[in-house]
């Protein structure tokens, strides 16, 4: 499904936690919302804990088993405290929001979400911090997975907080005032949803003539589980105790141990799917009030609280008991006398009717649409002369992009693009910019990285970035009717010689069509700023454009478990970095070449040259490299073919930039450079195809043996520690003929052919941007069964652009040839 008005996939960041089960729980009901509201739409978890420190989640689960279980005084004075002293709540949240905020940060650049959904109370303040400090501008959404409300779940930063009963909301208001609280029914998967006790029993192999009592404490199964069940199993008549000891194993050996049948005491270890034996139970008792108690309430069930744990427990407790919706018990004997009663009446009791009228009472299917569609805090507009305002809570560019906005200048533009060629399907419509901005209005609201704005942050802080509400699509989409292929190519090359404004969100896109109803297909060209994002950035924004035939209705990356390193791995890590400083120290310089001169003020050319995916990858098998490495050694034989070495004291080598890929964005990225770079020296003396292959090979694995990648990202990296004025010198020194002759990319695309607006994408050429003293940029993509060539060139280059292209054509064919 591609993107539409109604279910555009989205990218959406769950952020929970592990502790319990409740908040994993609630996430998962989440993300069956999301898959039914926007199908195809990419999901990720993050795990809070997890993101502040590998340690940090042992530590903190510890320290709550221990409070709940050895020192619940602690734990309800800490609680209580929170309600009482303002300034204590308010330090504590604000010392945790700074923690987790900084580290939730990478998770968010990494995955570059347009909609954020919190399930667990750290994760939120960590949210509502980056809402403040770095004007995080997608919605975020909290939901509070416990009845009763703490005040380090709500943070009145946050677009809204999703509560589980209308009581809660007063308490919600006393704690954060001005918080943008809603009131929801418990937000759990479907397959927790009412049903016959005794059409699951026999599959579970529980008895249908028994009044069955399931004791559940969430995952870790802890307070006063054993004095429920001798409390229960003290009830008089044909009663079951069904007791869920989730990962509580000792709980479990010490109730098997008393030896009792199993119809009348069935301990039970970790049960993956709860639904069933919630809706076999004819009464819930539990102690916690959180996922536990809201899954048994979806399912129609009964709840009793049984002396609920300290602090969140009792709060739970009492605000379910005052809106009739559960019955609280804080002695043995209260339990005991109400199952009898229960038992002889039949289950249900006075709380059932107040059940159904609050399940039925709203519909949850409204909030996450709601939440979608809120609209985040706008940063300030530039001034009327276009001047750009310092926006000092702008998120910041990461070192390597700002590193891009600061080799900019006026006769180079740092702008990385594609040219597709596009191709109608039978019945299909004219494609026209009018289609083009329909289509990318409809994905707009979900993808930030076309409404990003670049913005000063003020004094020597790195620039930062901003969502721009005010953009106008048709603004950046434009189209040209030409009647050749000259003039075509003419289009293509003015593009390509403009940079993109600055003033606004950095990009364009421009559709080129012949005027003639005969001709076949058209031309898309887009392009942005190299300080949103490289090409694999470039590729994922387009492809949440496109449409994709078979594109699956979810997908979902997982949370990453965070480990400290080894020592071993912190050492090999430094050794790697250590070996290419060397190397690249030793071998910083790119040889004298009249290829490089001063660049022509955007005045750049494009040629493009398609070669067959199929026979790229048969003359890589034949050389037996890789498809990347024979095509680098097809590029060295054209140049040398067009006559670049040519003339007087030419070397016989140009050292070329190559960008490797050092990051994974768990998924398609969408924004950010998260690239390394290798250098490579291309031979272009006399020699042969297989010959220059070869030694391209030697020479590209040596470099990345020795860890040159790692440490041109390590010196990306430690650029952005100085102030931006130092930054962007020291940035415009290293980029620069000095250190490279030319540039070459090679991205590996999408095998599955796209599509937009009934135009098969049968092609795409990747545009690479040009540095100071660097006129030539070759960038290569596999993209279906297309391998596309781009060369960018300087106006001075022009001459020898079409030999250039013709070479590459005809020495492909001699790699293929020779590897036989």
């Amino acid at each position: 499904m591609g993107p539409g008005a109604d279910g555009t996939p989205r990218r959406v960041l769950v952020v929970s936690a592990d502790m319990g089960g409740g908040h994993h729980a609630t996430g998962r009901a989440l993300e069956e919302s999301v898959e039914r509201h926007w199908p195809g739409s990419e999901v990720r978890w993050v795990d809070t804990l997890d993101a502040m420190g590998g340690w940090v989640g042992p530590l903190f689960r510890r320290i709550y088993v221990a409070n709940v279980q050895a020192t619940p005084w602690m734990y309800e004075f800490f609680y209580s405290a929170l309600w009482r002293h303002r300034w204590f709540a308010a330090a504590s949240k604000a010392t945790l929001a700074a923690w987790s905020g900084r580290r939730l940060a990478t998770e968010v650049e990494r995955f570059d979400p347009d909609l954020i959904l919190s399930t667990y109370p750290i994760g939120s303040a960590g949210m509502s911090w980056l809402r403040r400090r770095r004007l995080l501008p997608v919605p975020v959404g909290a939901w509070v997975s416990d009845f009763a409300p703490h005040p380090f779940w709500l943070y009145r930063d946050l677009d809204a907080t999703f509560l589980m009963h209308p009581a809660a909301l007063p308490a919600a208001e006393l704690a954060e005032p001005g918080i943008a609280a809603r009131a929801t029914v418990p937000t759990v998967e479907r397959r927790y949803h009412p049903g016959d006790p005794q059409l699951e029993r026999p599959e579970l192999g529980l008895p249908a003539d028994r009044f069955v009592v399931l004791v559940t404490c969430g995952a870790y199964a802890f307070g006063a589980v054993t004095e429920a069940v001798d409390a229960l199993l003290a009830a008089p008549g044909a009663i079951q105790v069904v007791v869920a000891c989730g990962r509580n194993e000792r709980l479990r050996s010490a109730l098997l141990a008393r030896g009792l049948p199993g119809v009348r005491l069935l301990p039970l270890g970790w049960v993956p799917d709860t639904a069933p034996l919630v809706r076999a139970a004819d009464l819930v008792v539990t102690n916690a009030g959180g996922a536990t108690s809201l899954e048994a309430l979806a399912t129609g069930r009964p709840v009793v609280m049984f002396r609920p744990i300290a602090a969140h427990g009792a709060a739970n407790a009492a605000l379910m008991s005052l809106s009739g919706l559960a019955e609280t018990c804080s002695t043995a004997a209260q339990l005991t006398a109400l199952v009898s009663a229960r038992a002889k009446a039949g289950g249900s009791g006075a709380e059932s009717t107040a059940v159904k009228e609050y399940l039925d009472g709203h519909d949850p299917a409204l909030d996450l649409p709601a939440l979608a569609a809120s609209t985040p805090p706008a940063p300030p507009p530039p001034t009327a002369s276009g001047r750009i305002r310092p926006v000092r809570r702008a998120w910041p560019l990461r070192p390597p992009d700002s590193f891009f906005l600061h080799v900019q200048t006026r006769s180079i533009t740092q702008q990385v693009g594609a040219v597709i060629t596009a191709e109608p399907e039978p019945g299909a419509a004219p494609l026209t910019a009018e289609v083009l901005v329909d289509r990318i209005g409809a994905a707009l609201p979900v993808l930030t990285t076309l409404r990003r704005r670049v913005v000063p942050r003020g004094g020597w802080l790195r620039p930062g970035w901003v969502v721009d509400p005010t953009i106008r699509v048709a603004d950046h989409v434009h189209e040209v009717v030409v009647a050749s292929e000259a003039e075509q190519a003419a289009a293509l090359d003015r593009f390509w010689s403009e940079p993109v404004s600055l003033r606004r969100p950095p990009w364009q896109l421009l559709l080129v069509r012949r005027d003639d109803s005969d001709a076949d297909g058209c031309r898309l060209a887009f392009k942005m700023h190299h300080s949103i994002g490289d090409g694999l950035s470039l590729i994922g924004t387009l492809d949440r454009i496109l449409e994709t035939p078979g594109r699956r209705a979810l997908r979902r990356r997982g949370a990453r478990r965070q480990r400290s390193r080894t020592v071993r791995e912190v050492a090999f890590q430094a050794s790697r970095v250590v070996r290419g400083m060397w190397e690249l120290g030793t071998h910083a310089g790119a040889p004298r070449h009249p290829l490089n001169r001063e660049l022509t003020a955007n005045r750049r050319g494009v040629v493009t040259v398609p070669l067959p995916t199929e026979q790229v990858r048969a003359a890589a098998r034949r050389h037996r490299v890789r498809s990347s490495e024979v095509l680098l050694g097809v590029l060295a034989e054209a140049l040398h073919r067009a006559g670049v070495a040519d003339g007087v004291g030419a070397p016989d080598r140009l050292r070329t930039m190559l960008p490797v890929a050092m990051a994974s964005a768990n998924g398609a990225r969408t924004a950010g450079n998260q690239t390394g770079v290798v250098s490579v020296d291309l031979p272009v003396g006399p020699m042969t195809v297989t010959e220059r292959i070869q030694r391209i090979r030697g020479d590209l694995h040596r470099r990345m043996d020795l860890g040159e990648p790692h440490a041109a990202a390590f010196v990306m990296r430690a650029l952005g520690m100085f102030p931006a004025p130092v930054h962007a010198w020291m940035s415009q020194r290293v980029y620069s003929s000095q250190f490279f002759n030319m540039i070459a990319s090679y991205i590996p695309g999408p095998l599955q052919q796209r599509r937009i607006a009934g135009h098969r994408l049968t092609a795409v050429y990747p545009v690479v941007a040009l540095a100071e003293g660097v006129p030539l940029g070759i960038g290569i993509m596999r993209y279906a069964g297309v391998t596309g060539v781009c060369v960018l060139y300087d106006e001075s280059l022009r001459g020898i652009a079409e030999p250039l292209a013709g070479a590459l054509r005809s020495a492909f064919a001699d790699a293929l040839a020779e590897g036989r």
